[in-house]
């Protein structure tokens, strides 16, 4: 496989181990993904909720470090996890494309507002986004396996894949690292159980094959320690 040097542009960074083809993930990539599926009026309203999670993490950045050595855009995360949503668990539904993008939105900017969301993009989006939320934080497992949708914890289970995809990056400390394996484990493994139960018969395979996805990513955690 040729090497490129690690390139920039304002929505993504090419690593210097794959091809610039392989690695060009942007604005136009992720629509030309969702574009064949969907109307436009929903195209619309998912470019509306990219936009706005994009402005709303705009300041803020991850643990971790791309190849040249910046931080990563936490901005990058939230659309990881729409990409994990609709490439790995095959789910093409525009109100779960649109809270996986906002899925912080709540809890982690100034912004995005349970009543702007839902005065966006109704009271379906904003419930599933207010359940994703962490606020308050204290009790949150305990409200959030009230919840009988489905919805909320399929988004969940992609976050938490993506946030355990990011553990392996020489920057992020040992200690979190095993804090993060311990509260999957202990915390949202049962979580992602009853996910299970949860989710209608048509999706069942692919959340459980989501789930599969979370267990392997703990396996290869665990026995390639840092």
């Amino acid at each position: 496989m040729p090497l490129v040097e690690p390139a920039r542009n304002d929505d993504f960074f090419v690593p210097a181990d794959v091809t610039l083809e392989e690695a060009k993930e942007n604005k136009e990539s992720f629509f030309a993904r969702l574009e064949p599926f969907f109307a436009p009026s929903v195209l619309l309203d998912i470019k509306l909720a990219y936009i706005l999670a994009k402005h709303g993490h705009r300041d803020q950045f991850r643990k971790e470090l791309d190849p040249t050595g910046a931080k990563v855009r936490y901005f990058e995360h939230v659309r990881r996890v729409a990409l994990v949503l609709f490439d790995e668990a095959k789910c093409s539904r525009p109100e779960m494309i649109i809270s996986a993008l906002l899925h912080d939105g709540i809890e982690d900017t100034r912004d995005l507002t349970a009543e702007q969301i839902e005065n966006c993009f109704g009271s379906d989006v904003c419930t599933i986004v207010k359940t994703l939320s962490k606020t308050p934080p204290e009790g949150y497992l305990d409200r959030f396996v009230v919840c009988k949708d489905w919805r909320p914890y399929i988004i969940k289970a992609c976050d938490r894949l993506d946030n355990l995809r990011s553990l392996d990056k020489p920057e992020i400390s040992v200690e979190f690292r095993n804090r993060q394996i311990e509260e999957t484990e202990e915390k949202y493994l049962p979580l992602f159980d009853k996910m299970i139960t949860l989710t209608p018969s048509k999706c069942k395979n692919d959340a459980e094959y989501l789930r599969d996805l979370i267990r392997n990513q703990l396996s290869l955690l665990k026995y390639n320690p840092k």
